[in-house]
């Protein structure tokens, strides 16, 4: 009877040794997690993200305020501009008018002084038109900067996309290995959960096959 009690002993912690080493290795098999080797967290994403739009917006406000400074310089020049068309249109007026009063004039004193009067006023008609091709050389400058800055900035909110795209890209990714590591693990429990159960199904029948045989000898 003790030979046969011992027996039974020993069949019981053979079994429980093969499950406990099926347990412990069914645990080991479980695949690592891998946040911390190769996955960014989630604030870290969107602090970057946070940062990236800052710093791309504080370009884009700085090449804002440099197109309204533009716009101001385009419209002062073309009000400056408009000024010195109407100067050139008085002072071409004028030198018509001197030169038909000195063309009735036979006063030779007299149109000496007509001459004076109309060299001066062509010299005056000659620096305002210089002023005029210097605001049209200014204003087309102006122009071509403003075109400049819009390209810019088409250029700086295309760089913001590409990178906050990047980063939506990578949590994307982020999210698909999570999501396949999920998986990973729900079938590793399926399988833990089926053989614990046949371990515990096989632990109940022997213990009740030792305990039938305790009891009836």
């Amino acid at each position: 009877m003790q030979l046969k009690l011992y027996l039974t002993i020993f069949i019981l912690g053979l079994f429980a040794g093969i499950a406990g080493s099926i347990f412990f290795n069914s645990k080991q098999n479980l695949p690592k997690p891998v946040y911390a080797a190769t996955l960014s967290a989630p604030a870290d994403i969107k602090n970057t993200s946070v940062l990236v739009e800052a710093h791309f917006q504080s370009k884009v406000d700085s090449l804002v305020q440099t197109n309204i400074d533009l716009e101001h310089r385009v419209g002062n020049t073309k009000s400056e501009l408009q000024k010195t068309k109407q100067d050139n249109k008085v002072l071409l007026q004028l030198v018509d008018t001197l030169i038909a009063h000195a063309d009735h004039t036979t006063d030779t004193a007299i149109k000496l002084a007509q001459c004076d009067s109309i060299n001066a006023t062509v010299q005056d008609f000659i620096n305002s038109s210089g002023t005029t091709d210097s605001l049209y050389d200014n204003l087309a400058a102006t122009l071509q900067a403003q075109v400049n800055n819009k390209d810019s900035t088409i250029g700086v909110q295309q760089e913001q996309y590409n990178c906050l795209k990047l980063s939506f890209d990578k949590s994307l990714a982020q999210q698909d290995v999570l999501s396949g590591q999920n998986l990973l693990y729900e079938k590793q429990l399926k399988n833990f959960k089926v053989k614990n159960k046949l371990l515990s199904a096989g632990l109940f029948i022997v213990t009740g096959i030792a305990t039938y045989s305790l009891l009836h000898h």
